[in-house]
């Protein structure tokens, strides 16, 4: 991830929250932040994979 500050992860921090998480969606450099719409669904499928596995493991961890 690319360092930046005044993000909403340091908002979280300074506020107690002590997970957080930036996500960085797919792309191999050529669209940026302009997705062609074939790749939206696949983006978003994997993202809420990722979403998914990391809630469960914080379920476990901090019941």
């Amino acid at each position: 991830l690319d360092v930046s500050s005044g993000s909403s992860m340091d908002w979280a921090y300074k506020n107690g929250i002590p997970y957080t998480f930036a996500f960085e969606l797919r792309d191999t450099g050529h669209f940026g932040f302009l997705l062609p719409e074939t790749l939206i669904k696949p983006t978003c499928t994997e993202t809420m994979l990722a979403v998914k596995n990391i809630t469960v493991h914080l379920l476990k961890k901090c019941p």
